[in-house]
């Protein structure tokens, strides 16, 4: 894993960090409920969502290309897209902060039922099927107290206020982003493959394309 973020006040280590982007990726994505007792919650019922949702939180570099397209394709979010790649080349953070599971290139949330159960033993999140007319699905809820912790956590760890924000960013381009093929990854094409974009800093290509669309950004990000 490429994640070498670090939080002075905290010593996080890789399983605990890869929890708290699950947290926030369930904040983000989920639909918000509120009941008379229960207090505020947020519900997914589609795991393959919460897996697409969770890669775009640990690929900011595969996100920045995603968004370089969209840009293309929706000329109303154009000047949204422009100051957020703009953040996400800071500090080169677009590969900085790339937290690359081993295997295929996109590889979805590894042990999932293993974090689950770890977070439902908390009372953070419900795991539990819906019956939806017709069908069986599965449910994911974010319980009242995991609300609580999630922004406890962004609260007080200043890593994962990046993660906050990469959070809503990508909720807000859901729409676009959600309908995207990630095991072909159409937006890295012509340029590289999936399995190249594995193993090859992205920079570079956000930089030669955003070039092309907008403003030249700063050689020294």
């Amino acid at each position: 894993m490429n994640d070498t973020t670090h939080d002075s006040e905290h010593d996080i280590t890789g399983s605990e960090r890869h929890v708290a982007r699950l947290l926030i990726a369930l904040y983000h994505l989920g639909t918000a409920s509120r009941g008379l007792w229960d207090g505020e919650t947020r519900q997914i019922d589609s795991i393959r969502q919460l897996q697409q949702f969770e890669f775009w939180l640990r690929e900011p570099g595969h996100l920045a290309l995603a968004l370089l397209r969209i840009a293309v394709e929706q000329p109303t979010q154009t000047e949204l897209i422009r100051t957020t790649l703009e953040r996400l080349v800071t500090d080169r953070d677009a590969d900085r902060r790339r937290v690359i599971w081993p295997g295929t290139p996109y590889q979805t949330l590894p042990d999932l039922n293993t974090s689950f159960t770890f977070l439902s033993s908390r009372a953070l999140v419900s795991d539990r099927p819906s019956f939806a007319p017709g069908r069986t699905t599965r449910r994911i809820v974010l319980e009242a107290p995991g609300v609580v912790f999630c922004r406890k956590i962004v609260e007080t760890c200043p890593s994962f206020v990046w993660y906050d924000w990469l959070g809503e960013t990508v909720a807000h381009f859901w729409a676009w982003l959600e309908p995207l093929d990630l095991t072909v990854m159409p937006y890295l094409a012509p340029d590289l493959t999936p399995t190249q974009a594995a193993i090859v800093p992205l920079l570079p290509l956000i930089k030669t394309r955003y070039d092309s669309l907008f403003t030249p950004l700063p050689t020294d990000s």
